[in-house]
């Protein structure tokens, strides 16, 4: 990508009041450069009043304002020269230095705190898309962008304003070289401006490369530590630990090597204008001795220039560090810039979505319908339904059967409003669910066959996602009391304070199971849905978790999907998913 299309992407990334802030940040990085460049000035007539001091006293005599000032400060001689503008040369640098130290917490803070932005951001529209865009996510790389990429563009970003800080103080201090000789400036500016085309040129794209390739290797890397940590009961019992440490090292040797790469191509560059500066300005000497000019008309031009270089050389050196920085981090650019892109889209469904919505809430008085709905998933052109249609009247439980992949689930992901059809609609009492989907979902409680539970408290994971004093103590015990649990919770130590692990590992199917139940009646739904929720109990610990499910009979709306008759022998009505239909049966 060039620079153009780069800036453009970071126009895009931020809004307006960044954009402000970050003009604000030019005009301090430019008086930075100032103050910079006045410190290497205010250097020189120190030097030449301690190599040359007849020179100096010259120069003063030779301007009327310079009298005047001496004259003010009753400086008459030398010495009391000397240790004024040694004077002056402390306070511009502490002056300087404050200064730059300042501009310093600018700079990180407005990466630091926008970096956090960012990542919050992109979580939040990660969260807000379509499910469907999650049903092929490769998790890994979704873990990476916030981790990994979002970071490193604004490592890119820091490193574009310190390149323009650093560019500001060494174009300031070439223009106060010209004054100076301008013919052994000329001769730098050219060198340094070769070896930067160089850089840009041969070092650059090989940079490129290998920030995309850390950007694989990193979600490599993510894959295999996820899928040892989430699967590790079944890593343990299989014996399998040296094989997920052994692709977890190789993955790990492989971003080893791609970090010593880029550390080794980064310090190059400095490495290289350093040693073709040095040999570069002897060079020069050498041509002007041997051209037999007189080396004391150049002792105080050299001084002076060794004191430039000081600070020219360590920014130049800078200038393509940053250039090299800027090219390993700009695939991570690019990636949060095309998933920000995406974000924009959903941005746009949610408006529309907001706009189209009635104010009244969705209310189910009398049933819900899904009326002859059409479905493929995104990425396939096979119809999992075609012209389907079901009836769940209010008050009645509605089971839902079929064969293993015909589609049972994908019901309830259509009713949930997770996966949109093509054709047809879900209505609550005749009204399209997503006219108000907030309030479609505020009904509904959703009980799926893996309770994702966090390591927390039982009361935290009942009231999962509510903070913490907006929790209501007196709701939690009823929904324990209606999903069977309550006693069990009373007879622990710590009661509502129990943690239950990763996952609920200190809980038993049953009791998991029990508590995604009574989390999902936590907000008092109108609609149960039950997705094959007990398949995965064994009979005795299912037969219990039913009774549960069976005291709801009458006072809730329930849909079961289920691939066990007796777990729907009490619904009132019964749909068997076959031929990509929704079939009214009996059970036999």
């Amino acid at each position: 990508m060039d620079n153009v299309s780069m800036l453009k992407k970071i126009r895009c990334i931020f809004d307006r009041k960044q954009k402000f802030q970050l003009l604000l940040l030019g005009i301090m990085i430019f008086i930075g450069g100032f103050l910079e460049t006045l410190g290497v000035g205010a250097m020189m007539p120190v030097v030449m009043v301690l190599i040359t001091p007849e020179t100096l006293l010259a120069y003063i005599q030779k301007y009327d304002f310079l009298q005047k000032i001496c004259n003010f400060f009753h400086i008459q001689n030398v010495s009391q020269i000397t240790i004024a503008l040694l004077f002056a040369l402390m306070a511009v640098y502490v002056i300087k230095n404050l200064y730059i130290l300042l501009l310093t917490y600018k700079q990180n803070a407005f990466i630091d705190q926008n970096r956090n932005r960012m990542i919050s951001r992109v979580m939040a529209e990660f969260l807000n898309r379509p499910y469907e865009q999650y049903l092929g996510a490769d998790i890994p790389t979704v873990f990476r962008i916030t981790d990994n990429d979002i970071p490193h563009a604004f490592s890119l970003m820091l490193s574009l304003i310190q390149l323009a800080s650093e560019v500001v103080v060494s174009g300031l201090i070439f223009v106060m070289m010209l004054i100076l000789d301008a013919e052994m400036t000329l001769f730098v500016i050219v060198l340094f401006g070769v070896l930067t085309l160089l850089i840009i040129k041969v070092f650059k794209p090989r940079l490129n490369k290998i920030g995309s390739k850390n950007q694989s290797i990193q979600s490599r890397i993510a894959k295999w530590r996820i899928q040892a940590i989430y699967g590790l009961k079944d890593v343990k019992v299989l014996n399998r630990e040296e094989f997920f440490v052994r692709n977890y090292y190789e993955s790990g040797k492989v971003g080893a090597n791609v970090a010593t790469t880029y550390a080794v191509l980064n310090n190059m560059p400095r490495l290289l204008i350093e040693t073709v500066f040095i040999v570069g300005m002897l060079g020069f000497l050498m041509l002007f001795i041997k051209g037999g000019g007189d080396m004391s008309l150049m002792v105080s031009t050299v001084s002076a220039f060794g004191v430039a270089a000081m600070r020219v050389l360590p920014s130049v050196n800078r200038i393509n560090t940053y250039i090299t920085q800027i090219s390993y981090t700009q695939p991570s650019l690019d990636f949060v810039y095309q998933n920000l892109q995406e974000g924009m889209k959903t941005d746009a469904m949610l408006a529309e979505r907001k706009a189209k919505a009635q104010k009244e809430k969705l209310r189910l008085e009398h049933q819900i319908e899904l009326n002859h709905i059409s479905f493929h998933y995104p990425d396939s052109d096979k119809d999992i339904f075609t012209d389907a249609h079901m009836v769940v009247p209010k008050g009645k439980s509605v089971g839902i059967i079929g064969t293993s992949g015909a589609g049972k689930s994908t019901v309830v992901d259509i009713l949930l409003g997770l996966l949109h059809a093509q054709e047809g609609e879900i209505t609550c009492d005749g009204v399209d669910i997503f006219r108000n989907y907030e309030s479609w979902l505020a009904q509904v409680g959703y009980i799926p066959q893996s309770i994702y539970l966090v390591d927390e408290s039982i009361r935290d994971n009942i009231a999962f996602g509510i903070d913490k004093d907006k929790i209501n103590e007196k709701r939690i015990w009823e929904v324990l009391a209606e999903a069977q649990l309550k006693e069990f919770v009373e007879e622990l130590p710590e009661g509502l304070d129990t943690t239950i692990g990763d996952r609920g590992v200190r809980l038993s199917g049953g009791q998991r199971q029990r508590i995604g139940i009574a989390r999902a009646l936590y907000h008092d739904p109108e609609i149960l849905v039950f997705d094959e929720a007990t398949s995965a109990l064994d009979n005795d610990t299912e037969a219990a978790v039913m009774d549960a499910v069976n005291s709801f009979h009458g006072k809730k709306t329930m849909i079961i999907i289920a691939h066990r008759l007796n777990t729907i022998e009490k619904c009132d009505i019964v749909y068997k998913v076959e031929d990509r239909k929704l079939v009214e049966t009996r059970l036999s």
